[in-house]
């Protein structure tokens, strides 16, 4: 808040905040001023706050999960945001977005996802909404080799292209045989206590990026050409899951 000071402050996902913390927040909105933390002084402070939710307002204060009087306080202006599922005229134009943003990350020059690729996304659900969208182009983007110019169905995560089974041609489904490598041999160890989904798709990466490399003795080039993807695209994985070599 108090970096903030005559500015804009975004509080993602303010539903999970805890209670006790909401009610501090809701102070502060109020009186407009904060204490630091071990300080008795308080500090003005002039911010406007944009908060979002994940989930209908009204279940989140029915469930506890949102303070009635919090959710007044910040709900002057009000905007509902469809889900992905109700506005897939706008898929094309997020996929174009992801891929850029990737292409600067990963310094690759991909053009496009192909049409098979934006076909199956058109007819998914996406229960994750946007987010889910990134995490699948952003994943298949890892997937590809120098040189491939789009995003095709064999570089798409097998747990997404798994969802799609039922009910498609098998032609849709078909994967890339070159693409079976390494992960033929590879073996997942899960703790048992371990349930979330992206808790549990990050701890796979991170044991299959560090096998093989230990395989291939550390050498980023040889393990990057084994998993089938550039030199800078698992580098970037490597720092974003804390694998130092």
């Amino acid at each position: 808040m108090n970096r903030r000071r005559g500015g804009t402050l975004l509080l993602d996902e303010i539903n999970s905040l805890n209670p006790g913390l909401q009610a501090k927040l809701l102070r502060v909105l109020q009186e407009k001023r904060v204490r630091r933390l071990g300080s008795t002084k308080e500090i003005a402070v002039d911010v406007r706050v944009i908060a979002n939710m994940n989930e209908d307002p009204v279940d989140a204060i029915a469930g506890g999960r949102m303070r009635k009087d919090l959710f007044y306080r910040l709900g002057i202006v009000t905007l509902f945001i469809p889900p992905l599922s109700e506005r897939k005229e706008d898929i094309p134009t997020f996929v174009s977005h992801f891929i850029q943003k990737y292409n600067e990350l990963f310094q690759m020059k991909v053009k496009a996802a192909d049409e098979e690729v934006l076909a199956l996304f058109q007819a998914y659900d996406w229960p994750g909404n946007v987010r889910e969208l990134e995490h699948v182009i952003e994943a298949g983007m890892n997937m590809m080799m120098d040189g491939e110019d789009y995003l095709c169905m064999h570089h798409l995560p097998y747990h997404f292209r798994f969802k799609q089974r039922e009910g498609r041609p098998a032609a849709q489904l078909q994967t890339n045989p070159l693409q079976h490598t390494a992960a033929d041999t590879f073996i997942y160890t899960s703790p048992e206590h371990t349930t979330d989904f992206q808790t549990q798709m990050e701890r796979f990466e991170k044991q299959y990026i560090v096998h093989y490399l230990e395989k291939m003795d550390d050498n980023i080039s040889q393990t990057a050409k084994l998993l089938g993807m550039s030199r800078q695209s698992l580098q970037y994985r490597m720092k974003k899951l804390h694998i130092s070599r």
